[in-house]
């Protein structure tokens, strides 16, 4: 069993890792001075708080990370503030013959979680499977087994019509066994929004519980809709066949939830 001091523990770690990144951005896009000031200060406080929880070299990786893209932040600014080239006439012809076409923009992401957070949730986890190879086994094929459906769905072709690349990902995790029924009851691609209804085989495994049951599900549905939108979105069970429900319905809608769209 997970101890309460651990959990308060792994808690502390979290939190101190993201605020020696955001510590390092700071002091590397503005240029603070390290050995003076509040900035010596705050480090010093940090280094021993870290000590404490025996994590120096982590908050002092992640530090020097975060400064590290501070100063190629403010490098970029420097840049963009700089002088303006002029040309000549037959120079100007072969910078407008060499242009490149711009880019595609690239789809938005937008994390569900920090990367320390998801870090120290796996080392609870792992500290509370310790010692227990058969359990250790599970989690491994866990893992496995939602990496290996999160590589079918982004290595499945897109369709020009993004509601059908949304069908063909349920089909796929319903080819994989996931879940043996689905039904589309509401699909926006403007607002990269959606509602499926589900027959889930986690659901049906589980028996009788009192919340939903099939979070692994949520982030695969995410993965799906990844896929069709071209957009980071949040998937959330809003009912499911273990609380006696017809079926396991799933809601996505953007993590991003912009104003000027109307949601």
């Amino acid at each position: 069993m997970l101890h309460r001091k651990d959990y308060l523990d792994d808690l502390a770690k979290t939190k101190l890792v993201k605020a020696a990144f955001e510590l390092g951005l700071e002091v590397g896009e503005h240029g603070h001075i390290e050995n003076v000031g509040w900035v010596n200060a705050e480090l010093r406080h940090m280094m021993q708080e870290a000590q404490d929880l025996e994590i120096q070299d982590v908050v002092k990786r992640r530090y020097a990370f975060g400064k590290e893209k501070g100063r190629v932040r403010r490098e970029g600014k420097i840049s963009q503030i700089g002088g303006t080239k002029t040309f000549t006439k037959d120079q100007k012809g072969a910078a407008i013959q060499g242009a490149k076409k711009p880019q595609e923009p690239r789809p938005r992401f937008v994390e569900r979680i920090s990367s320390e957070e998801g870090i120290w949730s796996t080392v609870s986890v792992m500290k509370f499977l310790r010692g227990d190879e058969e359990m250790q086994s599970h989690l491994s094929n866990l893992f496995a087994g939602l990496v290996d459906l999160h590589d079918r769905l982004m290595q499945m072709p897109a369709d020009k019509e993004p509601s059908k690349t949304f069908d063909n990902g349920l089909q796929v995790i319903n080819d994989v066994g996931w879940i043996t029924t689905y039904d589309v009851k509401f699909f926006d691609e403007k607002t990269a929004m959606a509602k499926v209804e589900t027959t889930s085989l986690l659901s049906r495994s589980m028996g009788h519980c009192e919340s939903p049951m099939c979070t692994p599900l949520c982030g695969i549905m995410e993965t799906v809709g990844l896929k069709s939108f071209g957009r980071s979105v949040l998937a959330v069970e809003e009912s499911c066949m273990a609380q006696d429900k017809p079926a396991c319905t799933f809601k996505l809608f953007p993590r991003d939830l912009s104003r000027d769209e109307g949601i």
